[in-house]
């Protein structure tokens, strides 16, 4: 028995095949993104290394295909055309490749049988009506919370039209669904609160590479006190919120800093009006880089209004550094309060700046913290998900027994 991973990019989703492959029972892993090294001969050297963000993955080549258009359309699209225009290029990417994969169910052998395929909201619904036609199980990988609460929280940015088809294919894909599966207990409480059935969602938390991200050399007599943001500076993410927060902090408390590492976002205009303030913006980076960061900071700060997981926040815990995440970010469920970080309630920079500034005036106190933090994030491993995603399937009837990952 074997399942069929698609995706129009690549998130966590070849951790899912990577599992599937370890078991034995990985069809076909077909993404946007690229995975593997060899595929780097059809480009520019340049042009590949922009693309290939993450490190390759060890799949059977097999078992890979690759539709580059998908990422190509999309980055043009943000490159080239307004807001409201590139975001009906990244909505059409990711619905033609739904259409391309559905197409293509038609060609993927069934030796051994393919019993079901997991893909990606907004580009599952043709996959999935085509998967019902052959009697497949129908797997909805959801990495966000439920559209509606999305909605609650914070608006969105697509223009109105756009938004309108957007909830039609998401509605429809999880009404296809046998089974939805988020990243956090938080994002399946948003599932069931917009009253999709208990049994039809299940969470499977997310993981970090451990060796990658490590705790660096302690530095016990470092000045100051360094924040780190770590992603986009965008409104979701509670930039403003932020910056507010901050902004308390650095009067009562001078030689603190806030280090920005991320790309510019729907927010970032906000920093013009923080030029008297000690931050220190660094752009994008790759892991290697990310995990630099977090050795060069003392506290991991993510406001967020929504995070479904969050896999910033196990990197950090695993590198040794404490967090301080809002109640609206998936991997809380990683926080133990004052042993490895501290959990704030969302949409309020005030309760944040108290914790941030509890923390600025006792530096000390919070890098002592560094080794709990590692031992907690040892339960968020790849293989640890690899393991309850299995089990999963497993449990759901989905898969036959799995073999030992």
């Amino acid at each position: 028995m074997t399942v069929l991973v698609t995706h129009p990019g690549r998130q966590h989703s070849h951790q899912a095949a990577l599992a599937l492959q370890r078991g034995g029972q990985l069809a076909i892993y077909w993404a946007g993104a690229p995975c593997l090294e060899e595929q780097g001969r059809y480009l520019p050297a340049a042009l590949w290394r922009r693309l290939i963000q993450y490190a390759p993955v060890p799949l059977d080549p097999r078992r890979v295909r690759w539709a580059p258009w998908v990422p190509g359309m999309r980055r043009l699209g943000d490159r080239l055309l307004p807001a409201g225009i590139n975001r009906e290029v990244d909505f059409a990417a990711c619905r033609l490749f739904d259409h391309r994969v559905a197409r293509g169910l038609s060609s993927v052998v069934d030796d051994p049988p393919l019993t079901a395929v997991l893909a990606c909201e907004i580009s599952a619904r043709a996959t999935f009506r085509a998967a019902r036609r052959r009697g497949l199980a129908t797997l909805l990988d959801a990495p966000s919370i439920h559209w509606a609460a999305q909605d609650r929280l914070h608006g969105t940015l697509d223009p109105p039209g756009l938004h309108r088809r957007i909830v039609a294919v998401k509605e429809e894909e999880i009404d296809l669904a046998d089974y939805v599966l988020t990243v956090s207990e938080l994002a399946r409480q948003t599932y069931l609160e917009a009253g999709v059935p208990a049994a039809k969602v299940h969470a499977v938390p997310l993981g970090a590479d451990l060796s990658l991200f490590r705790p660096g050399a302690a530095e016990p007599h470092r000045e100051g006190f360094v924040f780190l943001f770590a992603g986009a500076s965008i409104h979701r993410k509670g930039f403003d919120l932020l910056l507010e927060a901050f902004a308390a902090v650095a009067a009562e408390v001078p030689t603190a800093r806030l280090r920005l590492v991320g790309p510019a976002g729907d927010a970032f205009h906000l920093l013009a009006g923080c030029s008297a303030l000690p931050i220190d913006v660094t752009g994008p980076t790759d892991q290697k880089g990310l995990a630099a960061a977090f050795h060069a900071a003392d506290c991991l700060v993510l406001p967020s209004r929504n995070d479904s997981y969050a896999m910033v926040v196990p990197e950090a815990l695993a590198a040794g550094l404490p967090v301080i995440v809002s109640e609206m970010v998936g991997a809380k469920d990683l926080v133990r309060e004052g042993e490895n970080g501290w959990i704030v309630p969302a949409l309020d920079a005030a309760p944040l700046a108290a914790r941030m500034l509890a923390c600025a005036r006792d530096p000390q106190g919070v890098r002592g913290l560094r080794d709990a933090c590692r031992r907690s994030a040892e339960a968020a491993t790849w293989e640890g998900y690899a393991v309850r995603f299995l089990a999963l399937l497993d449990r759901l009837g989905v898969l036959g027994a799995a073999e030992s990952v």
